[in-house]
């Protein structure tokens, strides 16, 4: 892949969770970015625009990423070594075109492996440059007080360091992207949906979909997985029900995002709509089916997903042989584990009673059967009793996964 090069063009930055990164690679792909069009760098992908298609690629990416965490928009990146480089490529940014005028910012951001170590000394010098930048583009004396009201907006630069390479940025996402605006009612420690996408990404999911498939959710709680694979299966954008920061940026506004929803609507889904028998979603707790069954009908998939009571740690394998009638079946588990129910014995016990039905077909491979599977617990493989033939590391949220597949 191309990198972007210091002092490049504008540009927009799309950050993930740590091991999220082959998976944004692969949703790029499939939105249809050319492999020489983006890059991945430093935990994120880097994919360059222009001033005639900018507002168009902040909606499009704002409302089309399942993987990534938000958009920004780096104005620039340049080698910077010393705080008179900070200021000096700070201020030769023409602020004034991206920030609303009178607006409130703050400037956030973070160092690593460079030269100038301090955080809030560099967010001190940046917010002094910008200050400056704006001051000189309206024509102010530089000693004059610069206004910022937040009734004119409040916009957020991101900076970043690293390897003593600058990148200055504008947030166009404001909440971040895994707030898909669905979740109305939760259970204790949810799986980020960003993350949720990223499992799915991993688990070939669409392959079994376009395939015929079916998929069961063994620990639906809130639903997300469930959830957004039925999004993906309807091809639904993910950031449809909500709005974005630069919807109240003047660079970009409220009318490409208009267009870009309007696009959105032209769906492609990978399975009929109609078909009613390729989701079903199973939890012992009756609260978490009624939440998660909620969050599903918000989300607008309620009418492809079967809900039900049930431990899926005693489930009866030949129905559901019998339920997928020759169908491939991808498994799909976030089941409790001790950092989330704060009891490790429980979670063990889970592990090893799921392994008594399912441990077996999985190995034996007698039907095509496949489990995607969660967990921050490190002896998952040895309670199931079946080694993963992948595994991955997946953070949900602060919390350190693995993620296991078995098939």
């Amino acid at each position: 892949m191309t990198k972007i090069e210091t002092n490049s063009e504008l540009a927009l930055v799309l950050p993930v969770l740590f091991g999220n990164e082959r998976a944004l690679s692969n949703e790029l792909l499939g939105l249809a970015c050319d492999k020489k069009s983006f890059s991945l760098q430093d935990g994120r992908a880097v994919i360059p625009t222009s001033m005639e298609t900018l507002a168009d690629d902040v909606a499009f990416f704002n409302l089309s990423s399942r993987i990534a965490e938000r958009v920004w928009l780096q104005l620039g990146s340049a080698r910077t070594e010393d705080f008179d480089q900070l200021f000096e490529e700070t201020r030769r940014i023409p602020w004034n075109k991206y920030l609303n005028k009178d607006a409130a910012f703050t400037v956030t951001g973070y160092s690593r492996n460079s030269a100038l170590t301090s955080v809030p000394a560099c967010q001190r010098v940046i917010k002094k440059a910008i200050v400056k930048s704006l001051l000189t583009a309206r024509g102010m004396p530089e000693n004059a007080k610069l206004l910022e009201n937040p009734a004119r907006g409040e916009h957020e630069i991101q900076f970043s360091l690293v390897d003593d390479v600058l990148s200055l940025m504008i947030d166009t996402s404001g909440e971040p992207l895994h707030k898909r605006s669905y979740r109305r009612k939760s259970n204790l420690a949810p799986l980020r949906e960003t993350t949720a996408a990223a499992l799915l990404e991993y688990s070939y999911l669409t392959n079994v979909l376009r395939h015929g498939g079916m998929v069961i959710d063994l620990f639906t709680g809130s639903g997300t997985l469930i959830i957004e694979a039925a999004q993906i299966a309807l091809d639904l954008a993910p950031g449809r029900l909500r709005t974005f920061a630069a919807e109240d940026l003047q660079a970009i506004g409220p009318g490409a995002f208009k267009d870009q929803r309007r696009k959105i609507r032209e769906k492609n889904p990978i399975i009929d709509p109609k078909d009613k028998t390729r989701f079903l979603a199973l939890d012992i707790d009756a609260g978490a089916v009624e939440a998660a069954q909620a969050n599903a009908r918000s989300a607008q998939v309620d009418e492809l997903i079967k809900f039900e009571r049930q431990d899926s740690t005693k489930i009866d394998f030949t129905e559901v042989l019998e339920l997928a009638a020759g169908r491939e079946i991808l498994f799909l588990a976030n089941p409790p584990y001790g950092e989330r129910m704060e009891d490790e014995e429980e979670a063990r016990s889970i592990a090893v009673r799921l392994g008594r039905w399912l441990a077996r077909p999985l190995r034996e491979q007698k039907t095509r059967l496949s489990l995607s599977l969660i967990t921050a617990e490190d002896h998952f493989e040895s309670d199931f009793g079946l080694k993963a033939k992948k595994r991955r590391k997946l953070y949900n949220g602060p919390l350190a996964c693995t993620l296991y597949n078995f098939y």
